[in-house]
């Protein structure tokens, strides 16, 4: 049993490497299965060890979350906060070959790199939990949860776009980069590039668009991000109408949600991938056809969506679509805003009602045809944009629609469409198949193998006559090469003897080459941490019954479509086919802000702006890092870094430490003094402060509180022992090593136990009764009306009062310091000010 740490003087090395060493030589993290308290899931998405080490802006996003565990932890919760790391993929392959390593190597020293920054920062941990995906008893289970896609239609093998460079083969998204002349180029080597069509792997998430809208419903998310994913699966509600060709035997179908405006129609708009391009394209038309063709195939997806509210452009095919309800001959163009991947890859246009295709209209001289009449009464033709009738309106210049309002109108032309075969209802969404193999080396081997005669068969988990090389995983074979051949053979195809192997019936087949991508493992690594020992199972049934699900989830806003949103389809599959035993894997989320470089840059190696927080320990502790990311603002925020906010707070750290010195074990006669009956009031309103914005993530003004009641503290002769405990408790989730060594020597431990902890024992309660005898709300009234309102105590002066005022969020919009021309403070009754007009 090791001894305690005494020392007079604040050194934070000894303090931190100390405690640190015995907390987690003895787990005192730990999460424990089953337990009778009430459980709570913290989870911060896990880190990509990819670079030197983490840097503040990363330690950011993980010390408020971690703070909030700290402290559930001591309000007599089982918490389960845990780490890992998420090492497949291209960063880590790039970091490799940078530094003249293997992958394997690479991420075996990253996460070890990372895991100690991790620890010296002293981040409640269960360490025992630790995952990492490029583990093969981890990715085993990955590729086991794949085939269960596989097994029910979800995961599909087909052609797919796919950058693409003579010289460098199959490229990911992130080596193409644009030249100065606008080219798409490989950032390899310069060489051109363009998309063509390759076999991938694709997980059909598309399947599970209205699924995963209605659970949104069930969850605990930010508008924003709810609103996100609505927008990213896009479903949209409407009906695919079928328009003859002029002179033509061919026919093109549209996907619109607005058939109440058909009469306007005036043009049909088709994407270049569309087949009708090559059918319907006139022969003095072919050349520019195939121009804009050929450019519109450099581009991706997200760019041709982005130009299409922007930029509009496009090219006349020399055919026409008759609208059957008018027989208007409506012209044909080829335009990339349209994607073929989104309803019939066609839509028509009607600019009288839409702006974007007024727009379009505009660059190509089509005829603009009202026939909505919004409440303005306005029937004058329409020739500029802000003219264009977006809105509910009445019906005009439409036939048997005239006189109705657009939401009638829109089912009885839907109605009459299918009555006359000329179209049928619809649900489209714009969520894509989401594209799940990459040409690379560094992932997860897909347990699929071709089979002679084309088909595929899963790697089964079973012993077979085959033998022991059908087992799961299917464990990435070591290799020096990374890149794909110029054919788009993965680096995977090059390993012969690996690629060799046969089907359940002995004959003879090949393992499919290409990997996973990054978002496989990290789609399901939270289930993991529940059970992550497991060889049997991906994770105990019971053990996620009592930890699903996450209580609250902390993360980046960049993952908001793509990590969160896969993550919640992966589960909500794995729980229609029995697997978790909830629905949703997170009940909330919170998506945090950006810690910028001291220069307003984002952090990066190439603005050589990264702040380590190593360097950040060596210099003021781990107590003073933490305190400084948790103060200089609101989590959710985006900020600078300031080396002067650490300073000021290794200042505060050490005031606590030495303020020790000051405790004793007052009388009662003592506590019977003005003095101490202000601390203990100051005391409990720190509490009960510091209590309520720990429970709404304001970890910023919880710190400002302490620094506050240090700051009372410092005035009096002694500090009470009860009150001195209570404190200790109260910034041991902020400062957990200063927390330790405080408490220890307030009770006078001479050994260590690990249930003498202070991070286990119950977080401190505030007396109500002397609040309210103290504490009461006043108006604030700003020149003339009463504005607010703020609780003051007894002892508050002008000046306090006046630091409340300015720090209200409701009242700030009315006045702040700079604008105050006169503060009258009227003591228990009313803040009246004059502002600046």
């Amino acid at each position: 049993m090791k001894k305690t740490l005494r020392t007079s003087r604040y050194n934070h090395k000894d303090i931190e490497n100390h405690w640190r060493d015995l907390w987690y030589t003895d787990n005192i993290y730990e999460a424990v299965d089953f337990s009778s308290k009430p459980k709570k899931y913290i989870l911060a998405e896990l880190p990509y060890p990819s670079g030197k080490s983490i840097h503040v802006g990363h330690a950011m996003r993980y010390t408020v979350p971690e703070i909030y565990s700290r402290y559930l932890r001591m309000q007599g919760y089982n918490v389960l906060f845990p780490m890992g790391w998420d090492a497949f993929g291209l960063p880590t392959e790039m970091y490799a070959l940078k530094n003249n390593v293997t992958p394997q190597e690479a991420t075996q020293k990253l996460a070890v790199d990372y895991k100690k920054a991790v620890m010296d920062i002293g981040y409640a941990i269960d360490w025992k939990r630790e995952i990492n995906t490029t583990d093969p008893g981890y990715y085993k289970w990955t590729q086991w949860l794949f085939l269960k896609f596989f097994e029910n239609g979800l995961a599909e093998y087909k052609e797919m776009p796919v950058w693409y460079s003579p010289s460098c083969g199959i490229l990911a998204d992130e080596e193409v980069i644009n030249n100065t002349a606008g080219e798409k180029v490989a950032e390899r080597d310069a060489s051109p590039v363009e998309r063509k069509m390759f076999k991938q792997w694709v997980l059909k998430i598309p399947a599970y668009a209205d699924k995963l809208l209605a659970g949104l419903e069930k969850i605990d998310f930010p508008e924003q991000i709810k609103n996100a994913q609505i927008n990213w699966i896009g479903k949209r509600v409407g009906i695919n109408i079928t328009y003859n060709v002029k002179n033509s035997s061919e026919k093109v179908t549209v996907f619109t949600t607005r058939p109440d405006t058909n009469f306007g129609a005036t043009f049909i708009v088709i994407a270049p991938e569309h087949p009708l391009v090559a059918k319907i394209t006139t022969p003095e038309n072919r050349e520019k056809v195939h121009e804009y063709v050929r450019k519109a195939k450099n581009k991706s997806e997200l760019e041709r969506m982005g130009e299409g509210t922007k930029n509009k452009s496009g090219a006349f095919t020399g055919s026409y679509a008759i609208n059957g309800l008018n027989g208007y001959a409506m012209p044909i163009y080829v335009s990339d805003y349209v994607l073929m991947t989104f309803g019939t890859g066609a839509v028509v246009g009607v600019p009288g009602h839409d702006a974007r295709d007024f727009e379009f209209s505009q660059l190509f001289s089509i005829p603009v045809i009202r026939v909505v009449v919004g409440k303005d009464g306005d029937i004058s033709p329409i020739e500029r944009l802000d003219q264009v009738q977006e809105d509910v309106g009445t019906m005009v210049n439409s036939d048997f629609l005239n006189g109705l309002d657009i939401h009638t109108a829109t089912e009885k032309i839907m109605d009459y469409l299918e009555q006359q075969g000329m179209g049928t209802r619809t649900t489209v969404f714009s969520i894509r198949d989401w594209v799940f193999s990459r040409q690379r080396y560094w992932g997860e081997p897909i347990p699929v193998i071709h089979k002679q005669d084309g088909r595929l068969e899963a790697v089964t988990t079973t012993a077979d006559k085959v033998g022991v090389d059908r087992y799961l995983p299917v464990e990435l074979p070591f290799s020096t090469d990374y890149t794909a051949e110029k054919d788009g053979t993965p680096p995977l195809g090059k390993l012969k003897d690996w690629v060799k192997t046969t089907d359940l019936q002995g004959m003879p087949a090949e393992r499919e080459t290409q990997t996973m991508p990054t978002w496989a493992g990290s789609s399901w690594y939270f289930i993991r941490y529940i059970d992550p020992r497991n060889s049997r199972a991906f994770a105990d049934f019971d053990k996620m019954k009592y930890w699903l699900p996450v209580d609250r989830y902390f993360g980046g806003a960049e993952h908001t479509t793509v990590h969160l949103l896969y993550s919640r389809f992966w589960f909500r599959f794995f729980y229609d086919i029995g697997l978790v035993p909830c629905p949703e894997p997170y009940q909330w989320r919170m998506n945090g802000g950006l810690l910028l470089g001291p220069d307003g840059k984002k952090m990066s190696k190439r603005y050589g702006n990264v702040v380590e927080p190593g360097v950040l320990i060596e210099n003021y502790g781990a107590d003073a890092t933490r305190l400084a990311l948790a103060f200089i603002g609101p989590y959710t925020d985006t900020y600078p870094w300031n080396e002067n906010t650490i300073v000021a707070m290794w200042r505060l750290v050490r005031t606590m430490y030495l303020l020790k010195d000051k405790v004793k074990t007052l009388t009662e006669e003592e506590k019977n003094t003005a003095a101490y009956k202000r601390a203990n009031v100051s005391y409990n309103k720190l509490t009960k402060a510091v209590t309520s914005m720990i429970e709404v993530l304001k970890m910023n003004t919880a710190i400002s509180e302490i620094m506050i009641f240090l700051n009372e503290l410092k005035k009096y002769d002694y500090v009470d022992t009860h009150m001195w405990r209570g404190f200790i408790k109260v910034i041991a989730p902020f400062t957990p090593f200063v927390a330790e060594e405080l408490w220890q020597t307030t009770n006078n431990y001479t050994m260590w136990e690990k249930n003498n902890s202070v991070h286990l024992q119950a977080w401190p309660t505030f007396d109500s009764k002397i609040l309210e005898e103290n504490e009461l709300t006043i108006p604030v009234m700003i020149n003339g009306k009463v504005r607010g309102q703020v609780n003051v105590v007894n002892t508050d002066t002008d000046v306090k009062v006046k630091e409340k005022v300015l720090a209200d969020e409701k009242l700030v919009k009315y006045v702040t310091k700079d604008t105050i021309l006169k503060f009258i403070y009227i003591q228990k009754k009313i803040a009246s000010i004059q502002v600046k007009m």
